[in-house]
C-alpha cells in the first residue's frame, strides 16, 4: 500500500498555517455549503485519486484473494470421506505378510489359519478416535458373513502398551473375531498411521488397503470387485 495511508493530506490550494516565522497565516478553506468572505458558494475540493502504483496494489490483493477462495472451495467441493478412498500400498496384489501372536482374550492367531475366508486385517488402538468410531461398522460386517463363514475381522494392536486397554474396549463392544498381539506385524504392513486395514482375499493376496475409517458397505463391494478379477479362490 501507499506509504501515505496513516497520514492527513491537505487539500489542493492550502498550505500549512504559519506560525513564529513572521509570515501571515492563511485561513483554511471554508466547509462545504458555507460561503466565502465575498458571500459566494465555495465548493468542496475533489477527492484525490488514488496513485496508479496504488491501485494495481489493491487490485492484485483482490485477485490473490480471489485465487485462495476458489482453491479452499475447490479442495472442500472434492474432498471424500477417507473410508471412501482406496490408499496405495506396494502390498497390493502380492501375499499379505504373516500375522502371529497372542490372542488379546486367549489362545493364540495367526492369519494363516484363516485361509479359504476373505480376511479385514484391521490395526486398532484406543486412544485413535476413528478406530473407536469404526466400531459399528466393524461389527455389522462380521454380523453380515457370520452365518455365512466367508468373511472376519482380525484385529491387531497396533501399540504395544496399549494391549490391555484394547482388550477391555473389544470386550465391552461385543466383538467376537480373533484379535492378537503381533508387533512386527505394524511393520510387515508398513502401517504409518490410523485407521489403516487391508483386506486379504482367501487365496492370501492383499487385495485393498483402507486408510481411515471403514464401512461395510465398501468392503462388501471391494470383495465383490475382487471376486469379479478371479481372487475368491
Amino acid at each position: 500500500m501507499s506509504g501515505s495511508v496513516g497520514r492527513g493530506v491537505l487539500p489542493a490550494g492550502q498550505s500549512p498555517a504559519a506560525g513564529g516565522n513572521g509570515r501571515e497565516a492563511v485561513a483554511p478553506a471554508a466547509p462545504p455549503g458555507l460561503g466565502d468572505s465575498t458571500g459566494e458558494a465555495v465548493a468542496p475540493a475533489p477527492p484525490l485519486a488514488p496513485s496508479g502504483r496504488r491501485r494495481r496494489t489493491v487490485l492484485w490483493a483482490a485477485l490473490g484473494a480471489a485465487v485462495v477462495v476458489s482453491a479452499l472451495f475447490a479442495v472442500i467441493v472434492s474432498a471424500k470421506p477417507s473410508s471412501e478412498v482406496l490408499g496405495k500400498s506396494p502390498l497390493l496384489g502380492k501375499p499379505a505378510p504373516a500375522v502371529s501372536g497372542e490372542g488379546l482374550g486367549g489362545g493364540r492367531y495367526s492369519l494363516s489359519q484363516f485361509r479359504g475366508k476373505w480376511v479385514l486385517v484391521n490395526f486398532m488402538a484406543t486412544w485413535c478416535v476413528p478406530c473407536q468410531q469404526e466400531m459399528p461398522q466393524l461389527l455389522l460386517f462380521s454380523k453380515q458373513h457370520a452365518r455365512a463363514g466367508d468373511a472376519m475381522v482380525l484385529t491387531v494392536a497396533y501399540d504395544p502398551s496399549n494391549v490391555a486397554q484394547l482388550r477391555t474396549f473389544l470386550a465391552e463392544r461385543g466383538a467376537r473375531w480373533p484379535a492378537v498381539d503381533d508387533p512386527e506385524a505394524s511393520v510387515s504392513y508398513a502401517v504409518q498411521g490410523l485407521p489403516s486395514s487391508f483386506l486379504v482375499a482367501p487365496g492370501g493376496t492383499v487385495v485393498a488397503y483402507i486408510e481411515g475409517e471403514v464401512r461395510a458397505k465398501d468392503l462388501d463391494a471391494w470383495i465383490r470387485q475382487a471376486a469379479a478379477k478371479g481372487y475368491a479362490a
